[in-house]
């Protein structure tokens, strides 16, 4: 009988052990999660700060679950250190967990930039819902909040926190917003669509320094000054790498893995953000850094694990959609070619505040971005998703009424 041991309890780390579990009924599973909860949703976070869902309605598999499916849920629990010649994992509490197969599944941590003072006045990052829990308790209506970054996090903290009654600033380091998720024409729309909704966003902001001085204040490198009451850094995350030192164990960004999704070292695999694919390629595509694609990673993994070789295809990443939820917007595969054979159909209307862009590849839809209206969303994933031949509705696809005259075809 095989030992699994899964540290991580996210997307990859939850998926892998339901695959294994299915894989094999007898086999032991035991996941280490240094949260204090079963797995829940990450990137509902924001949803969960500004009060549209409940705490309890992050949760995705309860205790019970992991109880039926013979799942040992070790939560609270830190790793000391991994070793991959007696094969065993050994926890800060003094546990040891011996293995034949391990999966690392730990996501990645916040950036958090060297910035004069931050760490003085305090920062908020967002990566847990301890973190959330913080940030809710720091939140007062009428007080000023300062999101840095503009990214998918940062802009979904800035609605979140202006629906319990802030009045939030962005700082963006960057020229424009999304730059993985959006072309530049869309980008330039969404900052419009975002301030229109009295959230400030500033772009191309270096910040210099954080000053308390009768108040907190952010100081830009033009002298800038704008005070706040709360920060939350929102600059992105990087591959948690950490917890695999000590070990002889090939890392760039994060943990290289071939193509299996297994390390350097036999028997230890890798998934979710915490994992590098040796030989990925996705310029120009929409970054994979998201749920779906832990998902794909952690099952991909299983199979691996118990012997049934499987390759991951990036392909499958690129697939994956980002949206947000406070504004219509989906992004997914191939946005921004840059080779030659790419064939680009875009409709904008700026003062319907609409865009729409399908990417093609010999009448393939290899990518799309779609802005202020969805309504085309389900049926153009499915395209790409499927690689299905677009000819026969080419002529509509950017057209107002496109769900309508499509459903009348089939």
């Amino acid at each position: 009988m095989l030992k699994f041991v899964i540290i991580g309890n996210g997307a990859a780390g939850i998926s892998a052990a339901e695959k294994l579990r299915q894989l094999d009924e007898d086999s032991e599973i035991t996941v280490v999660s240094i949260e204090d909860i079963p797995v829940y949703t990450k990137f509902m976070l924001p949803d969960y700060i500004g009060g549209k869902i409940a705490r309890d309605k992050l949760i995705l598999r309860d205790l019970n679950y992991y109880d039926k499916n013979r799942i040992k849920l070790m939560l609270s629990e830190r790793v000391e250190s991994i070793d991959s010649n007696q094969k065993v994992v050994k926890l800060e509490s003094g546990s040891i967990i011996e293995y034949d197969k391990l999966l690392i599944a730990v996501g990645g941590n916040c950036v958090v930039p060297n910035i004069e003072g931050l760490k003085e006045i305090g920062y908020f990052t967002l990566n847990s819902v301890r973190d959330a829990d913080n940030i809710i308790k720091k939140a007062q209506k009428g007080k000023k909040a300062v999101i840095i970054g503009a990214g998918l996090t940062g802009i979904e903290t800035a609605f979140a926190l202006k629906r319990l009654g802030m009045k939030v600033t962005i700082l963006e380091k960057g020229a424009r917003i999304l730059p993985r998720q959006l072309d530049e024409q869309s980008a330039q729309m969404l900052v419009e669509m975002i301030k229109k909704e009295d959230i400030e966003l500033f772009l191309e902001r270096d910040i210099q320094r954080f000053i308390k001085d009768n108040g907190f204040w952010v100081e830009m490198s033009k002298g800038e000054r704008i005070d706040f009451d709360m920060v939350v850094v929102c600059i992105g995350t990087k591959p948690n790498v950490d917890i695999v030192k000590g070990l002889d164990i090939k890392i760039n960004r994060g943990i290289l893995v071939n193509n299996c999704l297994e390390t350097s070292i036999k028997d230890i695999y890798a998934a979710g953000d915490t994992a590098e694919l040796q030989d990925n390629n996705d310029v120009g595509t929409v970054s994979s850094y998201i749920w779906p694609n832990a998902l794909l990673q952690g099952k991909c993994a299983a199979s691996n694990m118990v012997g049934q070789t499987q390759e991951f295809s990036s392909d499958g990443g690129l697939s994956n959609a980002v949206r947000l939820r406070d504004i219509p917007f989906l992004s997914m595969g191939m946005i921004n070619p840059v080779e030659e054979d790419y064939e680009s159909l875009v409709f904008c209307d700026k003062e319907a505040k609409v865009y729409r862009k399908v990417v093609l590849k010999d009448n393939i839809i290899k990518g799309l971005i779609l802005l202020g209206d969805t309504s085309s969303a389900n049926i153009l994933s499915d395209f790409v998703r499927k690689g299905k031949d677009i000819s026969e509705i080419r002529n509509i696809l950017l057209e107002k009424d496109f769900v309508q005259k499509y459903k009348s075809m089939t």
